[in-house]
């Protein structure tokens, strides 16, 4: 999806982008709330070896789109069908988001370092939680007292309760869960270290096209795509 819709931005053959992206499976309190965390290239790097900006990242865009990928991906896998995407599509809040943090230039190591930390974070922060053991307890159970990220909310767990939660979201043995594409996977960083050019700079070019011809040109590249939606929505 991100790749579509950065090569519709920089439709120049051998145009390609590059993603890190890491899944992740738990909120502020450790309950189940899917989703990822991506650092992405703002535009894609061309067979030259320059690098071609996007006019611009669109939030609804995005949002349609991982909406539609989502969708596409559970019904392929039986998961879903037409009846049940046609309701949740009427929904008022889809139950999608799709967040854009600032840019991130090359030159900003600090801030390379801490967006990078950011995508592969724990479940939990130790600085925001209070153990309190057994014998300090009212009921004599061990507790743990978990502040949100915001610092306006706590919620209290029982101890066991607590690791039992946070267990769930340990990773399989062998699962990757950070995940390398287009100009940053592993294939593409071994061809260019094969040819001696992986430690070449790409000069940026900025991007002649106007958001306008950017927005015609991924509503022409989703419309060829929506033909899975029920023809009543």
């Amino acid at each position: 999806m991100i790749s579509a819709y950065l090569k519709s931005a920089v439709p120049y053959d051998g145009a390609i982008p590059g993603a890190s992206i890491a899944v992740q499976t738990y909120g502020d309190f450790q309950n189940f709330n899917p989703h990822l965390h991506a650092i992405v290239s703002d535009g894609c790097f061309l067979s030259d070896y320059s690098f071609k900006m996007a006019p611009g990242f669109m939030l609804k865009d995005l949002e349609d789109a991982f909406q539609y990928e989502v969708f596409k991906m559970l019904k392929k896998e039986g998961k879903i069908n037409d009846a049940i995407i046609e309701n949740m599509l009427s929904w008022h809040h889809t139950g999608f988001h799709v967040y854009i943090g600032d840019k991130v230039y090359p030159d900003d190591k600090a801030g390379l370092g801490n967006l990078a930390r950011y995508i592969i974070r724990a479940c939990f922060s130790q600085e925001r939680m209070i153990y309190i053991p057994a014998e300090e307890s009212t009921d004599g159970l061990a507790k743990v007292i978990y502040t949100s990220k915001d610092r306006k909310s706590r919620k209290v767990f029982n101890a066991l309760d607590w690791l039992a939660q946070l267990v769930t979201h340990i990773p399989d043995r062998y699962e990757q869960t950070v995940r390398y594409y287009g100009f940053y996977s592993n294939k593409s960083r071994g061809l260019r270290k094969k040819a001696d050019t992986d430690h070449n700079i790409p000069a940026i070019i900025p991007n002649e096209m106007s958001s306008k011809e950017f927005r015609q040109n991924w509503a022409r590249l989703i419309a060829l795509k929506l033909h899975f939606v029920p023809k009543s929505v």
